[in-house]
């Protein structure tokens, strides 16, 4: 719930050592960072052998 509450608060607290970014939850600060400052693609397309960050992308692919 306290998670939760954060969203609503507008606090952030989790702060992108990278950029700018912050973020009310510590999983959006991961999520950020897996996607925007590493090199790191666990979802690879089975045709064309793309590889994404993130399920969503691939699923958009």
């Amino acid at each position: 719930l306290k998670s939760h509450m954060l969203c609503h608060s507008g606090a952030r607290p989790h702060n992108c050592p990278d950029c700018e970014a912050s973020f009310a939850r510590k999983h959006d600060l991961q999520r950020h960072v897996r996607t925007l400052h590493t090199d790191q693609r666990r979802f690879k397309c089975g045709q064309c052998g793309q590889a994404f960050a993130r399920a969503d992308a691939l699923r958009r692919h």
